[in-house]
């Protein structure tokens, strides 16, 4: 049995491919449209589904036209039912599993042939590989891992590939994945006396290989879904070095990414239960009377000063600088310029290693209107002293208007070139290609979705920014229309998007303070919509993450070897 969701691999800050042995999860589909009737109901029913799902197997038996159903199809109904219902990763998995045996999905990745990737060039790869490890051929080991190694190796990334099955893809690719990492540990254990000379070549592969991020995108009250995105890939030692969060993505982040993997299991509960006022204050609402006043007045509806509080109490006035050496992590913030000429940056331990996070996160969150615009505070390293981070009085808000995942920074700062990326913006969603669903020919009765719908909307979307920019042009309100057209002409899904579910009953609260019940809730989406996207993730970071690993590993031998001694 593959393992997905085993306890993580504590080897490494960020996570790792040890606790995976071989695991791959994989992508998830969705209810069928046809057997909607069935399963709707009864999800609602079941309170203690693992211990129900018994009494609910006479239900199952008949079919939507009343006819009853095949042994064969009653069992894949039920396996369905759990997959719907399950509260954990491995219940998800064992479901999966099952589905995947029923529907013919292990059939299918046992087969290595497919117009989808180059399958001669994996299996001639993987034979190399496999014939230097047979032989002991060091040096040709070592020659392959510096220059043959790429993360979409004859098009083994395509996204095809995790349409067929609910867990993992091709067995060839997953077998050349694995051999890969066991040539990295090979070369790295027998490093010998040439540790710095492999250490060289260790890093020179990581540098052209390219490196992961994870992006939380805004989202006002929704982004806290992010919590449950970042808890299922902390679970499987799979989360990325290098996290970005913008607007309500910034909170989630910072949180994240100044806490060390020891903290990281609790604070992740208890964030969930602690102090979210950033609206209002609890138990002083304003009245509508009250916002419009201080909007009129103040230029927006809420108070930035609970925002600012909650923030302090939640971080401190570490900087970036000190989380990165705190977590080894590295954490961007986007924020955006109040102006209409000043570019938006992107925050981080290199570019503003003294501005205290909570000011940053508090400048993301800072939505036009609805927070005034804020500034950014820096610490003095040496005396501790504050102030603020400009000579000038330029102000900063939201990350999202201009840069709500900042790619092409991330690319030119960390050489990142894969880019996952949990998005959860209302005005956003609609607009993304779902690429969850799997091939009709992959599960009996699931047809086509109808694209025309989504072709349409991003035709309208063009539209919308066509006129936008035409207007700007003309002078008509030229700033605000700018950044509209930043917003809604941005690119937001990434290589690898997590849609967390969502409701648009829950539009409307966006700007107002979470509650306990809808934290647990957000936690568990962002783990539901995470656990079918595992399995890409895994393939697609495992390389990386062992890399990462051997560089750590070899830079700590090389550093208290004898030759370095001398020199200290």
């Amino acid at each position: 049995m593959e393992v997905l969701c085993g306890p993580r691999w504590h080897g490494t800050t960020g996570g790792g491919e040890d606790d995976w042995h071989s695991g791959r999860p994989q992508k998830k589909l969705r209810t069928l449209k046809s057997h909607a009737s069935i399963l709707q109901p009864v999800t609602k029913v079941v309170r203690s589904p693992l211990d129900s799902l018994g009494l609910l197997a006479e239900g199952l038996a008949y079919g939507s036209d009343g006819n009853r159903l095949s042994g064969h199809e009653q069992e894949r109904q039920l396996e369905l039912l759990r997959l719907q219902v399950a509260t954990t990763c491995e219940e998800w998995q064992a479901a999966a599993e099952q589905l995947d045996e029923i529907e013919g999905g292990n059939e299918w990745k046992d087969r290595d042939e497919s117009d989808e990737y180059d399958v001669e060039l994996v299996r001639a790869r993987l034979e190399r590989l496999e014939k230097a490890k047979a032989n002991h051929d060091l040096a040709d080991m070592r020659f392959q891992v510096r220059t043959a190694l790429t993360r979409d190796l004859g098009g083994m990334g395509n996204m095809k590939l995790y349409k067929h099955s609910r867990i993992g893809t091709k067995t060839l690719i997953e077998e050349y994945i694995d051999t890969v990492m066991e040539t990295i540990d090979i070369v790295t254990a027998s490093a010998g006396l040439d540790t710095r000379g492999v250490y060289e070549e260790m890093k020179l592969a990581r540098q052209s290989f390219g490196r992961s991020a994870l992006l939380l995108s805004g989202g006002g009250t929704l982004g806290m879904n992010h919590i449950g995105v970042v808890k299922a890939l902390f679970d499987a030692g799979l989360l990325p070095r290098i996290i970005s969060g913008a607007s309500a993505g910034s909170i989630v982040c910072a949180v994240l990414c100044t806490k060390t993997d020891a903290e990281l299991p609790e604070v992740l509960v208890e964030f969930c239960r602690g102090e979210l006022d950033v609206f209002e204050k609890d138990g002083e609402p304003h009245s509508i009377f009250g916002r419009v006043t201080r909007f009129f007045t103040k230029g927006a509806i809420y108070d930035v000063d609970n925002l600012t509080r909650v923030m302090k109490n939640l971080l401190g006035n570490m900087t970036f600088m000190e989380a990165y050496n705190r977590t080894q992590r590295i954490l961007n913030i986007c924020v955006s310029s109040a102006g209409l000429y000043e570019m938006p940056r992107l925050l981080n331990y290199i570019t503003a290693p003294h501005v205290m996070i909570w000011s940053a996160v508090a400048a993301s969150c800072s939505v036009p209107g609805i927070f005034a615009a804020a500034q950014l505070e820096v610490k003095d390293p040496k005396t501790g002293a504050t102030g603020q981070w400009t000579d000038d009085a330029t102000k900063w808000i939201d990350g999202s208007v201009d840069n709500d995942l900042p790619m092409t920074r991330l690319a030119e700062i960390f050489n990142v070139n894969h880019f996952i990326v949990s998005q959860v913006n209302p005005h956003v969603v609609p607009f993304l290609d779902k690429h969850d669903e799997l091939v009709p020919e992959a599960v009996p009765g699931l047809r086509p979705d109808h694209r025309w719908i989504h072709t349409m909307a991003n035709l309208a979307k063009g539209e919308a920014l066509h006129r936008m920019h035409v207007l700007a042009e003309l002078g008509f309100f030229p700033t605000a229309m700018s950044k509209l057209r930043s917003v809604l002409g941005q690119r937001y899904a990434g290589d690898i998007t997590i849609i967390p579910e969502m409701s648009y009953a829950q539009v409307p609260h966006i700007l107002t303070n979470p509650t306990p019940e809808f934290m647990e809730q957000a936690l568990s989406n962002g783990e539901r919509a995470t656990w079918p996207k595992l399995s890409r993730i895994r393939n697609h970071l495992a390389i990386e993450l062992r890399l990462d690993s051997a560089v750590r590993s070899l830079l700590s031998r090389v550093a208290f070897s004898p030759s370095q001694a001398d020199l200290r």
